[in-house]
């Protein structure tokens, strides 16, 4: 799973920048099995962790199964596209 993991107020999280919960949010994540949603746009206001930083809570998620793979920024356009599916699937859109 691609994740993102930035500084907030101190702390590591790591943020799932294409796990789409609802219409303004991603899926997060911050020690001890805290499983959260963040607002889409969160990178603007927290920074980029080091490796030295995140490897403790990369390693947390690993151990509870996630293959992660890290990224450090977030590609806009695949983010849109995996909304859009988003929004289809939850209120069966149909188009012509």
């Amino acid at each position: 799973m691609d994740v993102q993991f930035r500084m907030s107020n101190d702390e590591v999280i790591a943020v799932f920048p294409y796990e789409i919960q609802g219409t303004d949010f991603v899926g997060c994540y911050a020690h001890d099995g805290q499983h959260s949603v963040c607002r889409w746009d969160i990178n603007q206001s927290t920074k980029q962790a080091t490796a030295k930083q995140y490897e403790p809570l990369k390693r947390e998620l690993e151990s509870i199964g996630y293959i992660v793979n890290v990224v450090k920024r977030r590609n806009h356009t695949r983010y849109l596209k995996t909304l859009y599916s988003e929004k289809v699937k939850r209120y069966n859109l149909q188009f012509n």
